[in-house]
């Protein structure tokens, strides 16, 4: 029932500020940011402490393609392989690879959801992305 009420919050507040957004191309970031503020805070009245991103596949990705099982298999052990790898990190590693990779914001679109700066973004992926090569490479071999 909760996520109702956020969503209704989110673009009730939305519509309220829309003749306020200068650059009509930054509303995804906003939006993003308004969630993520508005998920936050009723966690924080609520007392709620969950990993927010504590699933196994947050976006199923469907593969049109002519692969075979095998190729199809060895994906998805890939994907299962990199969401374990994540749940294993903090919340400040994780946060921007999920934001840039599944969400497709920008550097700057992170930074500004984060509240961090761009360069401390770009820092936090690559580290994140050469943990999961290590993981990944070792597994492949």
């Amino acid at each position: 029932m909760f996520t109702e009420d956020i969503i209704q919050d989110i673009f009730l507040k939305f519509f309220k500020n829309l003749n306020t957004i200068r650059n009509k191309d930054s509303i995804p970031c906003w939006l993003f940011k308004l969630a993520r503020n508005e998920v936050s805070m009723y966690l924080r009245n609520k007392n709620v402490r969950v990993d927010q991103f504590n699933t196994s596949d947050p976006y199923e990705v469907q593969v049109v393609s002519q692969m075979n099982l095998a190729d199809t298999f060895e994906l998805d052990e890939i994907k299962n392989l990199i969401m374990q790898e994540l749940d294993t990190m903090t919340i400040e590693q994780k946060e921007p690879f999920l934001l840039k990779e599944y969400g497709g914001l920008s550097y700057k679109e992170i930074s500004q959801v984060m509240e961090i700066d761009e360069e401390l973004v770009k820092s936090r992926l690559y580290k994140t992305r050469q943990k999961l090569l290590k993981i990944i490479s070792s597994v492949i071999k």
